[in-house]
Parts: C-alpha cells; structure tokens; sequence
C-alpha cells in the first residue's frame, strides 16, 4: 500500500507547532502538535481532512500543543456528519436494490499525553456536538518492558499502520510527600461535594489507583456528552414549578388555544409562594449540568509514537502467469491476495511463483523532545532498540524544543543512525517564513492601495534561532547533518522510500505580488490618497472633535466562525497611549496574528502593556487564544512565576503589581480559565477574573465587577469604581446583554480625561458589539462612543441568515451607530464567503431599520442556557431554513459584485472596513471611507482570483472543507 508523510506546519510566528499527515490510500492520520493556526494552514496547503479520524499529539498536553485541536474537532464533526448523512442518502436508494452494508458511523480518535480528556472536558460549555463520538487515548510513561520478546506488540494498530507511543517524563522530577497529599485532599473535596455522577461514587477502601481510574472515566462520560448526546432542543418536560431547576425556560400551555406561552409567575427561591401547578420546562443540555471536574494537575509527560507500514506483496508478474498457464482474470486476483490457484493443465500456482519478493514494513520515528531533560528517557526507550519496532526505519522526525538542538547524544544517535534521514523541527534551524501566503498576500494588495494603515507582515527567513517576544537575542545554532523541515515537505514511505521537496511551497514573492494589482486599481488608490490631502482640513476638524486621537485599532481577525485563508477570528487591539493595551475579543491564534503585526521588541511592549482581556460570549472563534496570550504575557511580566496569594477586592488597587492582566468576562469564561489552569501554568494566578454584571437602565453607576470564582472573602464584593484607574486603566465600564448566545454582552469603554484636553472634549469611548442582533440596550450604554466596534457577518439583502444565526447586517451595525451618536463605526466579523464593501450614502430622516418585528433584540437579563439550543447557534452560508424577514430599506443604487450602497443616517459619523492587520489610528478613521471604491475593487480581482484557483487535488480550492455543493457550516460562531 502507498503511504507517504507530509510536514503542514513547521515553527514560526503563526503557526508554533509541527504538524505532519502521514497518507495511506484509503486513510490520513495527523502527527504532530495540533496548535493554533493548524487548521488554517490545512486550508492554505489544500490539504482536507475529510479522510483523517485519528490524530496522534505528541509532546506535553499544554495549550501550545493543543490549542488548535478543538477547532479541528468542530470542522471534522461538521464535515464528517454531513458527509454520513449523504452517505447514508445513497445507501438508502441503493439498499432497495442490492444488500449493501450500512456506512460506518463516523468518529474522531485522539490519541496524545495525560490530561488530554480533561483539557477537553473544560470546554464542555461551549463545545457541543451530537452523534460524532470523540474518543480520547492518554499515554502515560510504562513500566519495564521484557526485552526477550521477538515481537514487542503496538499501541495502537488498524489495516494501514501499526503505532508505538513512546511517553516520557523528564528525568530527576518527581513529587514531594505534601504535594501528594494536598493533591488528595483535593479529589476528597471532588468526591464528598461536587461529584454529581452517581454511577462514579467513591467505594470504602478505594485505592489512589482505583480512584484515578474512576475519575478518569468521568472525564470520559463528560466527553460522551459533549459529542455523542441524544439531547434534543425541543425536548419538553412537564413537571411541577417546584422541581424546575433554575436557570430555565419555563412554559405554560393556554387552556383556551393550546398554545405556548412563556410562563411569567413566582419561580423557586423568589419570595413569593409557588402555584400548585405543572410547567413546561427544557432539560438543559449536558454540559450545564456539570459544575466540576475531578481535580488534576500539570502532566509532566511527552509523547513520541513510531509508526511502521505493513510489509507489501511483491510485485505480480504478468509473463510468468502467462507461462504457467493462468488466463488473465479472478485468477490473478487470487494469486495477488495470497491464495493459490489451478493452472490451464490443472497444476496448482501459488502465489510465490507469480509474485515477486515481499516488500519489508517501514518504519518513521517522531520524536518530540520540549526540553533538554527529555532527552535520555526518550533515547533510552527500549522500543529503539527492539528489532521489530526499529525494523525498515528509514525516517527520523525531530521536533525540539529551543535549545535542544545541540544535545550530544540526539548527534551521537543520529551518527549511529546515519543511514536513514534525519529532519529536524525547531525554532533553532526553521526560519519564521509567512506560512499564509494569501493572508499575507491580500495585505500586500491592500498596503499598495492604503499604506498608511496595511504593512507587510512580520518575517524573518535570515534570523536563527528565531526571535519572538520572549527571545530576542542572537545566538548560536549547533549544526548538525540533517534536513531542515519545511512547510509541504514530503517523504514517501512505500513502496519505495523517497525525499519529495517539489511540494514546498516557494517563500512569498513579495515584488509578484505587487505587481499582480490591475492598473486600475493603483489609479483608485492614488485618487484616494490623492482625496485625503485635498480634503485635509475637513479631515482636521474631525480629529479635533475627538478625545486621545493617536488611540490606535488594530484588526487582528476579522472573519466568521472558523478561520480561513484570508481572514483570522475575532480579535481587536486597542492602543491608548499612556493608558495601556486592550484586547477586545480573542480568537484563535491571536498571538500568532500579534507576532505578525508587531516586531519581536515591539511586542515585548505590548504584551508588557496589556491592561485588559475583554471576551463577548464564550464561542470558539473568539476566545481560543486567550491562554496562549496570557501565558506570552505572565513569560514578560512575571518571568513565568506563579503566586499563591489571591486577589482581594480589599487590597486589589494596592497590590496591582502582584497581578497586573485583567480579564473581563461571563462567568462561564471565567470558569473554563480556572478548570484549564489546572492543566496547565499558562499565568491563571497572575490575572484578575472578573466576572461583569449587566448595567442597569436606570442607573448611570455602570456595570459592577466581581472576582470569579467566587469565595468566602470575595462573595458579593464589587470592584471600587475609584480603584477602576488603577486596575486596569478605565473611568468607566458597561456591559449589556445582547442576543446571540447565553452570557453574550456587549461593552462600552470609558477612558480618563486627558489632562491637557479641554473639558468639552467627551472623553475617549470605545464601544464593542462582539456577535449579536442589534441591541437597544447597547446603544444606551455606548451613547456618545468615539469609536463603535460592531460586527457585520452578513451583507443586507441576508437579513434572515442575519436573524436565524443571530447576527447583524451592516446596515444594522451602522444603524447602532446613529443611534449612540457615535463618531466612527469600525465595522468587523464578516462571513468568510460573503464580503462586500458599502458604499455609503448619508441621507437625513431614513428609516430605522432597528425598529419592528425584525429590528433589535435586547434582554434585560442573561437568557436560560436552554433558550439558545447550542447545536443552531451556526453559521448558515446557504440561506437554507433561515427564518423569513421583512426585507432591509436599502437604496438599490449602482452595484457591482463587491460593493452595496448604505444609507447612513448622521452626516458626521465615518466608517472603515477591516481587513485582518489594519492599524489606524481614530484621528484617522476619517480617510478610509475614501479608500474603499479601490478595496471594492480589489475584492473582485480576488475573487476572480480564487474561482481559478485550485487545491493539491486539482480542485477548487475552498475555505471550508469537503468542496462540492455547500453545505451548512455547524460551527459555533
């Protein structure tokens, strides 16, 4: 069987980890580290993943080796259930007329070091799928093996490849008495309070090994009920008003017209007497139901696997057949299986007479080596010196760690092994190249037509070891002999080994690139800048009209719900000079986007800076890289050295030092940082988690603030307005809920005076929608905003997308900022397939598109997690099932493929358009509305662009996955 490896990813900014798939004809398996950023770079190498089930994560279980594996599983589970559902179509048709076998239910394997099912389990409330099992296999380091063994059997094995796992932990490390012990006493409080799976209890005279175990198998059924539940939405359960558990949605049937109605009396724990009657009430989903896990703590171990082929028949021969008497046909397929066959003169043939010799297994290592004292547990591995783990190795993957390169026994083994190939993969021989060329690409587009505000993102292709935030000496790189990894290298394994380095893509043509604008577009571009310094006195006075205005936004992402070639997820930088940094939203690979936007020293300052991590709502796309960017920060600011003091309100604005990042957030947010923590170090006791409570309508005290968890010294605290300053930098901060998902909000930020600005200067601003339906209630709390930050995932004339998905229209999104009065509206978040460029038109008295049955959506407090039924909360490309909607009032004036006219209704409220890497400063967002008859223009060449385009399997290339007719995208966005 043919079988090949193919590298994805090697280090660099955007993409840290290595990630290999190794190809089988019927099968692909992904090795490697499954960072952030993986999956993007899939998309950009046209690899699909439609045929992979298994992934092997080497290394440690830490968020640098595995952050990038739950998008990943979102995508697979939403390709692979639409794939069966097809399949299941066809064999429906088809079973009528023939007994064919019923298709395989799909399911994702995971295979990887410890913790790996409790990293997964922390994201239980923002990670649902039905009908895709996820099973996950955890390697811990073995005991002895016996060496006498001919055969030492396989980890894991199916009928393509047999896999070892080799799980080591660094050498001198073990754990003190007292650590154990306070570790036990932590999974006794688990069991005697929060442990609510009653099948899992505790047995007198249970051991440490029997209670791993148990706890182990609940981490399993949590993940069971992640993404193999028969939980439906519209499941309702009567039951009296006394057993409803709160949160909830509660309904009542009217007597007269058998209707559904929201039930609106005395609900448990109020203070008033419950009716003597029964409700209609949902069954939360799983994930709600469970309020802990069993306690862990960092996994020291890392993991490597060796894979080896089955051995390959030799080769049939045709003459020999011939001469033997066999006629073509069933017969040679016989001899070709293995079995015998009866010859013209009746002689037997058997297969060893037709074929030649057998084809020996092939062996590949990937070795994952994070530091220097993994070295010789790893290399002292009995399985490297079994033959018939070792037999045909031909191939040696090393991934290390910075550092390790030099090691001298990693250069004695490769000197003992110097007959096979050796492919190193560290940050100390791999050049940070641009890994996403058309990201990379587009901005080059873009800073031909706006250089002001688009650069060339940050490469190095000359600097080794690499530099980055944390690293920016250069040093000395040991040499060894051995190919240096690169993107799109390959290596057939079967049936003949062979280096390929055709597959590397050559390192971006900057000049070619340039070069590709159409002239018409470079003359639309010269007319707007051109524009700009005509009309610089206009522009100067709107400046003035604004408090802070070097205040500069940075888009790091700004696309929909998975990431794609051209655009990252959600996340925005705001730059306050003299106040601090804030992080708005945290998609996927944020860090990755900062390290292209900002030079290594430059990005030690921000990360030094960052005052504030702000998260919307707890979705995927828009806080996966939160723990990557705390931990960049707790490296630069507290030299990764954790405190086991926690913040006090009572003592917060005095001990800031202490701590010094503030995440804001829902306390689901919250929480999932706190269970990942114990995971992993990422920097969790240095932050302050503070949970925001909802501004009141008639209060203009703002939104209050409290530690989250909660605990006896923190319980029902609030954060002094008068310590806000201090703590992270602010005046004020408001929050509202919005209609999207359960805990969703929107925020207002307010920033000191400047003391030099004069005092009918309103103060700097921010408002920030994060996803939602156009809300009242934020434009309330965002009234007078300098600068709205509001999504726009769907274009106008996909109103009822916009409402099914719970999302807004850029009408929408600019009719919130007419409505707060505010001066800029940065419009952001857009649909990965649907991009236009609104050309605007400002009229007076034009109709509130934010009014009606179809207009805005607001709450006065954060819904029940059963009126959102996760598994809907999705982005619907198609327009299929989409509710009905009256029709978006929009002057159907001149348009073409990428531009839609847009009534503004304020004279002096300005618009840009993001694009991922944009950098302006809000004295400057004025100038971009010029710009964008030339962006609308550069859009349509790249969309001409893109429909020739095609991927490594002579198809057209797409952002999704699976190609052909479009399907649903089930992601949670």
């Amino acid at each position: 069987m043919d079988s090949s490896i193919q590298f994805v990813t090697t280090p660099t900014a955007d993409t840290p980890g290595t990630a290999l798939v190794f190809q089988t004809s019927h099968q692909s398996y992904l090795f490697g580290n499954e960072s952030e950023g993986t999956q993007r770079a899939m998309s950009q190498m046209g690899m699909r993943l439609i045929k992979t089930q298994d992934f092997f994560l080497t290394g440690r279980c830490e968020w640098g080796n595995t952050g990038g594996m739950l998008g990943m599983i979102l995508t697979l589970a939403d390709v692979t259930s639409t794939a069966y559902e097809d399949a299941l179509d066809n064999w429906r048709k088809k079973s009528a007329k023939r007994h064919a076998p019923m298709p395989a239910r799909p399911s994702l394997n995971i295979h990887g070091p410890p913790n790996l099912k409790h990293m997964f389990a922390t994201c239980r409330r923002y990670v649902f799928r039905k009908g895709m099992p996820v099973k996950v296999t955890e390697y811990k380091e073995p005991a002895a093996m016996k060496m006498d063994e001919d055969v030492l059997p396989p980890t894991w094995t199916d009928s393509n490849i047999k896999v070892w796992a080799l799980s080591v932990a660094p050498a001198g490390v073990q754990s003190s008495p007292e650590a154990e012990a306070a570790f036990a006493s932590k999974q006794d409080t688990y069991d005697n309070k929060f442990n609510n799976f009653e099948d899992m209890r505790g047995q007198e005279g249970e051991s440490k090994e029997q209670r791993e175990a148990r706890h182990d198998g609940i981490r399993a059924q949590v993940l069971e009920h992640m993404f193999d539940s028969d939980w439906k939405f519209d499941t309702l359960i009567e039951k009296h008003i006394s057993e409803v558990q709160l949160p909830a949605a509660v309904y009542v049937r009217n007597p007269a017209n058998h209707h559904l109605e929201t039930y609106a009396g005395p609900l448990p724990g109020g203070t008033e007497p419950l009716p003597d009657i029964k409700v209609l009430t949902r069954t939360p989903w799983p994930g709600a139901l469970i309020q802990a896990l069993p306690p862990t703590r960092p996994a020291l171990e890392a993991v490597s696997y060796m894979i080896q082929t089955f051995p390959m028949r030799g080769k049939f021969d045709v003459k020999r057949a011939e001469a033997l008497g066999v006629k073509p046909g069933p017969k040679y397929a016989e001899l070709t299986n293995g079995r015998s066959v009866q010859g013209a003169n009746g002689a037997t043939i058997t297969p060893d007479m037709v074929l030649g010799p057998d084809k020996p297994a092939q062996t590949v290592a990937i070795f994952d080596i994070p530091s220097l004292a993994y070295v010789e547990p790893l290399l002292q591995r009995e399985e490297l010196s079994h033959s018939s783990v070792i037999q045909g190795l031909s191939l040696c993957v090393w991934i290390l760690g910075r550092g390790v390169l030099g090691h001298p026994s990693i250069a004695e083994f490769m000197q003992n092994m110097n007959n096979i190939e050796h492919v190193i993969s560290s940050v100390d021989n791999c050049v940070n190249r641009l890994a996403l060329d058309s990201a990379a690409e587009q901005t080059v587009r873009l800073g031909k037509v706006d250089p002001a505000r688009y650069k060339l993102p940050h490469y190095d292709t000359n600097t080794l070891p690499q530099q980055n935030y944390a690293h920016t000496n250069t040093g000395t790189t040991s040499l060894v002999k051995a190919t240096v990894a690169d993107r799109g290298l390959k290596f057939r394994i079967m049936p003949k080994f062979e280096k390929i380095t055709k597959t590397i893509p050559p390192l971006l043509d900057i000049s070619t690139v340039e070069e590709s604008l159409s002239p018409d577009i470079i003359e639309l571009a010269k007319a707007a800048q051109q524009d700009a310094q005509n009309d610089a006195e206009g522009l100067l006075a709107w400046k003035q009209l604004l408090a802070r205005p070097d205040t500069e936004i940075i888009t790091l992402g700004t696309g929909s719900a998975m990431p794609s070639k051209y655009r990252n997820v959600s996340a925005t930088l705001v730059r306050v000079p003299s106040v601090g940094n804030y992080l708005l939203d945290c998609g996927e690979n944020t860090l990755g986007q900062l390290q292209r936007v900002f030079t290594p020293l430059e990005l030690r300052d921000v990360l030094k800076d960052l005052r504030m991590i702000w998260i919307s709502h707890l979705h995927a796309d828009h806080q996966l890289g939160t723990t990557s960017v705390i931990k960049a920060w707790y490296e630069l600011v507290h030299k990764s050295v954790p405190t086991d003091s926690r913040p006090s309100m009572d003592s917060l604005a005095t001990s800031i030092s202490t701590y010094g990042l503030t995440v804001v957030s829902h306390e689901g947010m919250l929480r999932w940082l706190c269970e990942y923590s114990e995971v992993e170090d990422f920097g969790y006791s240095r932050i302050i988690p503070l949970e925001i409570r909802p501004a009141r309508a008639v209060s203009e005290t703002g939104s209050e603030l409290y530690i989250c968890p909660k605990t006896k010294q923190t319980y029902g605290i609030a954060l002094r307005r008068e310590d806000f300053e201090t703590v992270f930098g602010l005046a004020d901060i408001q929050a509202c809920y919005v209609s999207h998902c359960r805990g969703a909000m929107a925020v207002s930020l307010t920033f000191p005076n400047e003391a030099l600005t004069e005092s009918q200067t309103p103060p700097l601003k921010i408002s920030y929608s994060g996803d939602c339906r156009p809300s009242n209630n934020f434009t309330r709390i965002g009234r007078n905003s300098t600068v709205l930050i509001h999504e726009a995932t769907f274009d106008d004339e996909l109103k009822s997308d916009a409402i099914a998905k719970k999302h807004s229209t850029t009408s929408e999104a600019l009719g919130i900022g007419a409505k707060m009065n505010a001066k800029a509206v940065v419009l952001t978040h857009f649909s990965q397939r649907y991009q236009k460029i609104p050309v605007l038109q400002t009229v007076d008295g034009e109709d509130d598109v934010l009014v009606g049955p179809n207009g805005a959506e607001d709450f006065a407090e954060d819904p029940a997690a059963e009126d959102f039924d996760p598994t809907t909360e999705v982005m619907n490309t198609d327009g299929a099932g989409a509710h009905t909607a009256e029709p978006t009032k929009v002057a159907p004036l001149i348009q073409t493929t990428n531009e839609q006219i847009i009534k503004v209704g304020s004279k002096d409220m300005k618009v840009a358009i993001a694009f991922d890497y944009m950098r302006v400063k809000i004295g400057e967002i004025a100038e971009l509305e010029k710009f964008n008859h030339a962006l609308g223009k550069l859009l349509m060449q790249e969309d001409d662009a893109a429909t020739q385009e095609v991927n490594n399997n002579g198809k057209k290339s797409s952002d999704g996955e699976g190609g052909g007719k479009k399907k649903k995208s089930k992601r949670n966005n």
